[in-house]
């Protein structure tokens, strides 16, 4: 490395330059990877190609011998018919054509001479001329077993044909006739049809002779023809699968196999350049990535020297933003320092405008909260109103129920006009009247809403008042039990239980009456119940879920 030009260390580099080293450091080993990986996916797929090869040339001689098969099944059960046995060559005839399903074949009967005795494409009766495959026939009377021939020039139609033929045996077992299906080469092209190749493969049949019995692409132009003499050579040496020109002058990669029924040879091919298709994409992908990697090591330092001046820049636009009273957003940049500082001027910018929206909130809420509490001071001051009929009756009842709301007040001030527990509320409504030691006071732990909190205090000071009037609070020996429970469904249900006072009375035409038993019900959309027994008043509540706070501390 050069050294600088004082001699006091290594020469000073340029950032850009330094990360594009680091770059090309990080590339280089991913390349090398990927070659590798790309170069044995290739080397799979195209071994998957081969094994595809086989497996159709192997489908394919399934198919053509099972088609074989069916021919010798039917000639072997003609060759049983009575008819024949008794020499009714003429139902015999009838019971061919019957017989018959391909369109395109026939069955024809010969004697050991080779002489036409019926044919299903002519008449019976009309003149026919001698067999155009003796060899095959011959093969069939000298061994007594079927025989399939190769492809020749039909006698009769002079399309190219191939027998199958079987032997008909005297009741002395030699042969008599000959019975054979007669299969024009286009039979056996829909056959090839069959196993539904893609485009560019082919699938073929080649004779013993190295005559082309049937393609699957292209039968009229090439069957018929001889292969050449190298691919013949090939298609009876090789084993499994092989490179090859096919008889188009195409380069292919070719798999051939024996048929099991016939003499001949069955193969599937595919051209090499799709075969190939792998490697091409995998040497197309590696340039491709060398390419790439190159231009974005270039790109990549260049955009990474620019972007490490600019959170610095973010940085600073955050403190100003936060000075402007703004909201400042959190985000990452290329340096842990910055991000740190950015994180920290979010979380500060996003407290200061929480505490202003949430002053904003409270100089609503109690611009709200002091129309709402005029309101009910309205009503109260009108509902007992109605219920005096003294002017100092009136100051009495009325200063008693502004002390009761007042003690409400005083909760939710406490709590940030959130709320308040309810166990708190129940003791501040008992307390002007000395009733927290004679009562017991049970339950979990439940905070209610501030509508909650404004109307079941409404109740609590209308049951206080009538208690120390006429009930359990009017004597000694009276006691109170407030308690609570949770309900399945998130809502909470309130009692109120007066025991050992005088029998309980309650002016039911009153404003206290109407608050426990209408207006505190229907503001908690819930239901009450209030019961006079013998040993005193029980009033029950129900407080909707929705006036239920779960977590109070998360509320502002």
């Amino acid at each position: 490395m050069g050294r600088s030009p004082e001699g006091n260390g290594p020469r000073p580099r340029r950032v850009r330059t330094y990360l594009t080293l680091f770059a090309l450091a990080l590339i280089l080993p991913v390349l090398g990877v990927s070659f590798f990986g790309l170069n044995r996916m290739a080397a799979i797929e195209q071994s998957q190609i081969e094994r595809r090869v086989i497996q159709i040339a192997q489908n394919v001689r399934f198919v053509v011998d099972r088609e074989l098969d069916r021919a010798l099944v039917t000639l072997e059960t003609l060759a049983t018919s009575s008819e024949l046995r008794s020499g009714d060559l003429g139902a015999f005839h009838r019971q061919a054509v019957l017989a018959l399903k391909p369109k395109k074949a026939a069955i024809v009967l010969i004697d050991t001479s080779y002489r036409q005795l019926v044919d299903t494409l002519k008449d019976f009766g009309a003149e026919l001329p001698p067999t155009s495959d003796p060899v095959t026939a011959q093969r069939v009377i000298d061994t007594g077993k079927p025989q399939i021939s190769n492809l020749f020039k039909g006698s009769v139609n002079g399309l190219p044909v191939f027998n199958v033929e079987v032997p008909v045996l005297d009741d002395e077992k030699r042969v008599r006739y000959v019975l054979i299906m007669s299969f024009q080469a286009a039979y056996l092209a829909d056959v090839l049809a069959e196993v539904r190749l893609d485009p560019a493969w082919l699938a073929g049949v080649t004779g013993s002779d190295g005559i082309v019995v049937a393609r699957s692409q292209k039968q009229d132009e090439y069957v018929g023809k001889p292969l050449p003499v190298e691919l013949f050579e090939q298609t009876k040496n090789a084993e499994r699968i092989y490179p090859a020109v096919n008889i188009a002058g195409e380069r292919i990669l070719r798999a051939t196999v024996r048929s099991e029924r016939a003499p001949w040879f069955v193969s599937a091919s595919v051209p090499l350049s799709h075969a190939q298709e792998p490697y091409d994409r995998s040497l197309f992908f590696a340039v491709l990535l060398v390419v790439l990697a190159l231009m974005l090591s270039g790109s990549l330092a260049y955009v990474f020297a620019r972007l490490m001046a600019r959170p610095l820049d973010k940085a600073t636009h955050a403190a100003a933003a936060v000075g402007r009273g703004g909201t400042v957003q959190a985000s990452r940049t290329s340096l842990v320092e910055a991000n740190v500082l950015i994180e920290t001027l979010a979380k500060a910018s996003t407290e200061l405008n929480e505490r202003a929206r949430h002053s904003d909130f409270l100089m609503r809420e109690l611009v709200h909260r002091s129309k709402n509490q005029l309101a009910v001071v309205k009503g109260m001051a009108l509902q007992t109103a109605r219920e005096s009929t003294t002017v100092n009756e009136f100051i009495g009842q009325f200063d008693r129920r502004i002390v009761g709301l007042a003690q409400s007040q005083d909760l939710l001030l406490r709590q940030n006009w959130r709320g308040a527990w309810m166990r708190d509320l129940v003791q501040a409504h008992l307390e002007p009247f000395g009733a927290v030691t004679r009562a017991q006071i049970s339950g979990p732990d439940v905070f209610l809403d501030t509508t909650a909190v404004q109307n079941v205090g409404f109740a609590l000071h209308e049951l206080a008042t009538n208690a120390s009037k006429y009930g359990a609070l009017s004597n000694e020996a009276g006691r109170l039990v407030v308690a609570w429970e949770a309900l399945d469904d998130g809502g909470v249900k309130l009692t109120w239980s007066e025991h050992d006072g005088p029998l309980p009375h309650m002016e039911q035409e009153g404003f206290g009456f109407r608050v426990i038993t209408e207006l505190v019900p229907r503001a908690v959309n819930g239901s009450s119940g209030l019961m006079f027994r013998p040993h005193g008043v029980r009033w029950e509540l129900t407080i909707a879920a929705g006036h239920i706070i779960g977590n109070p501390d998360g509320q502002l």
